[in-house]
């Protein structure tokens, strides 16, 4: 459960807040004058113990600011009230999360509505599911681009997702569960928990699209699967009609006495951990290791978590990383 704290501060006449939450491996932080919009930032950390490190180190940082801690005020158990579960029967997930927007029901599938945003720009036209779970107190959101929005494909993972809403909200943060039998071209599920949902309403909500089997690692952590769906060159989940997206973990010592040309005349580089990074990430570090100094290495962790270990005595081909990558049954079709 998530452990949230409140501090103020008066500076000059003005009362300044600052709220924190430590919410399993993440920390929110918000700041802002009393009465005011606040502003937040959010952190993901490697595990829970980190986390509560941050969480703890952030606290005393602003107690030695000056800050105190106070209860929570009028406007922030409003705003909490609204986000958390109520126990009144005839309160509805939906009616907290509508926002004014007309939602219609989805013919033949009970629980689910829909509603279409037609943005000529940014995000482009969408469509935006709600799939509600038996108890009407829980569900998933789904959003399908225009482009690639095809109703017999989503009608099809709708018969598969509405049964099982509830997996979003067992004890992990996400699930990747096989389909009986492929829909379009994917073939896995990815259930989020509220954890890995930008707004949860009080851990209400949570999310749901389909992947691609080398799309989501075998036994990725909640750090790695959020850095997937929402980090920087994330996979495009809302986008049907997309190219493969597959894994792709690295990590690499490069290493050159004259300087890599590619680099800037930067003689060296290394990640001394597994990260999530862009296929153009990889293609460099394919280039790079033919130039490299003997002792260079370069590996690519896959989906599976195997290994491809290159070096600059056994290089290897753009192709070979791919069929690495993609894994056996997208290689064969």
């Amino acid at each position: 459960m998530a452990e949230k704290r409140y501090f103020e501060k008066t500076d000059k006449g003005v009362v300044r807040r600052w709220d924190i939450t430590l919410d399993g491996i993440r920390c929110r932080m918000a700041w802002g004058v009393a009465g005011g919009v606040m502003r937040g930032l959010s952190m993901t950390l490697d595990d829970e113990a980190h986390a509560l490190r941050h969480f703890t180190k952030k606290i005393g940082e602003k107690e030695r600011a000056g800050y105190v801690e106070v209860a929570p005020g009028p406007e922030t158990q409003a705003l909490r009230a609204k986000a958390e579960p109520d126990t009144e029967a005839d309160v509805r997930l939906l009616d907290v999360v509508r926002h004014g927007d007309e939602y219609e029901p989805v013919a033949g599938h009970a629980g689910v509505v829909v509603t279409f945003h037609d943005f000529k720009a940014g995000p482009g036209p969408f469509y935006e599911y709600y799939i509600v779970g038996e108890d009407a107190g829980r569900g998933l959101s789904l959003v399908v681009k225009k482009p690639g929005h095809d109703e017999a494909m989503v009608s099809a993972f709708l018969d598969f997702v509405r049964p099982r809403v509830g997996l979003a909200f067992e004890d992990r943060s996400h699930y990747k569960v096989p389909l009986p039998a492929p829909i379009g071209p994917f073939d896995h599920v990815l259930f989020c928990g509220p954890s890995l949902t930008g707004a949860n309403y009080g851990g209400r909500l949570g999310k749901v699209f389909p992947i691609r089997d080398c799309e989501i690692g075998d036994e990725d952590t909640e750090t790695f699967v959020e850095a997937r769906i929402q980090g920087r060159n994330s996979m495009p989940s809302t986008t049907w009609d997309r190219e493969p997206f597959p894994v792709i973990d690295l990590r690499f010592d490069l290493r050159r006495a004259e300087g890599f040309e590619e680099l800037g005349g930067r003689t060296s580089e290394r990640e001394k951990k597994f990260k999530v990074y862009p296929r153009a990430m990889a293609e460099r570090g394919l280039r790079l290791i033919t130039e490299a100094d003997p002792g260079s290495v370069l590996e690519i962790r896959n989906y599976r978590r195997d290994v491809l270990k290159v070096t600059p005595e056994q290089p290897r081909t753009l192709d070979e990383a791919d069929r690495f990558l993609l894994g056996p049954a997208m290689t064969a079709s």
